[in-house]
């Protein structure tokens, strides 16, 4: 498919929460890979100058792709830095040029574009937050890491009042309505799970459950605690790429499981381009004439999206601080830099 012929926007996927460590650059590029072996043309942008996990672990796969000399699939990348300017108004302005940029020349050439935001609060964060179509929040199986969404009450487990992060979400969702009418759906994926059903997790599900009618998000299932996942950063490798490529990375039965984790995060985001590609595919598959040997998932169609039972409006209204202001970032920083990634398409 030529950018000539590309007429329906690209679907924004952003990767957000303030807090670090709740897998949000794992979550990305699985999804990333996950994407472009289901077909798609993928752009990826990578909001966090300073840390740059996500171009890292993107510049190890093309190390792999030249040293093994292997076809593997890559996204389309850029890197968006923030503003060097030290006043606020000029920095911000500086910014979402930088950002509207990265994003109209991906636009023109990606069916779906991942954003991994920083583990803070940035002007950038808030900027891509307000033009996503899927806002995906990992956090870690935990009451600590779900703090990032509420406070609750540890002795009630009822919510006493939203996060500065759901705040945030719930203001870019409403500048997305005012911009253009989009709408926005935020997932929230719980990470790093026990393998055992322990007491506590099924409490943290519980309380999930209750935020999510309360905050107005979908749950969907994330990845379990697996050293695999940290292990294969360095080559740049998904769990993807070790099922289905020969990667030389020997296969153990913590990849199979995995794997499965990946597919039903690509049903759980549930993004009507993605769920046609997977119908098509089952069809194939069960015709006995697949398109790829064993590139996605042979599932039933994840169900339609569903509003859910929120309200969350009334919520966020009632405990903002009307004196509450954003922070501001002003720390000199290098200019822009944009990287198309090369390699198999």
């Amino acid at each position: 498919m030529t950018s000539e012929d590309k007429k329906t926007p690209p679907h924004i996927i952003v990767i957000g929460n303030e807090k670090g460590g709740c897998g949000k650059t794992t979550t990305a590029m699985h999804l990333i890979i996950g994407l472009v072996k289901l077909g798609f043309d993928v752009g990826s942008i990578d909001l966090d100058s300073r840390q740059r996990t996500l171009s890292r672990y993107l510049e190890n796969r093309r190390k792999f792709i030249a040293r093994k000399d292997i076809k593997l699939g890559l996204p389309w990348h850029v890197v968006v830095n923030r503003s060097p300017f030290g006043i606020l108004e000029e920095a911000e302005k500086d910014e979402r040029e930088r950002f509207e940029k990265a994003l109209g020349m991906l636009s023109a050439r990606s069916d779906i574009i991942v954003i991994d935001s920083p583990g803070s609060d940035s002007y950038l964060s808030r900027l891509a937050h307000s033009y996503a179509n899927t806002v995906v929040t990992p956090i870690n199986d935990s009451f600590f890491d779900m703090d990032v969404l509420a406070t609750v009450d540890g002795e009630t487990m009822k919510m006493i009042r939203p996060s500065i992060y759901s705040e945030m979400l719930w203001e870019q969702k409403l500048e997305r309505a005012k911009r253009d009418g989009g709408a926005l759906d935020w997932v929230v994926i719980r990470n790093r799970l026990s393998m055992l059903d322990a007491k506590n997790k099924r409490k943290v599900g519980d309380v999930l459950a209750e935020l999510s009618r309360r905050l107005g998000f979908r749950i969907a299932a994330g990845f379990a605690e697996r050293v695999i996942f940290r292990e294969l950063f360095l080559q740049g490798l998904t769990v993807l790429d070790v099922m289905d490529e020969d990667t030389e990375v020997s296969v153990t039965i913590s990849h199979v499981a995995a794997r499965q984790e990946v597919r039903e995060l690509l049903k759980g985001i549930n993004v009507e381009r993605v769920n046609q590609r997977l119908r098509e595919l089952e069809e194939q598959s069960q015709s006995g004439n697949p398109r790829e040997e064993d590139a996605a998932p042979a599932t039933k169609p994840a169900p339609a999206a569903k509003e859910p039972a929120s309200d969350a409006a009334a919520v966020i209204a009632s405990y903002r601080a009307p004196d509450a202001a954003p922070q501001q970032e002003q720390d000199p920083l290098l200019e822009a830099g944009y990287a198309e990634a090369a390699g198999a398409r």
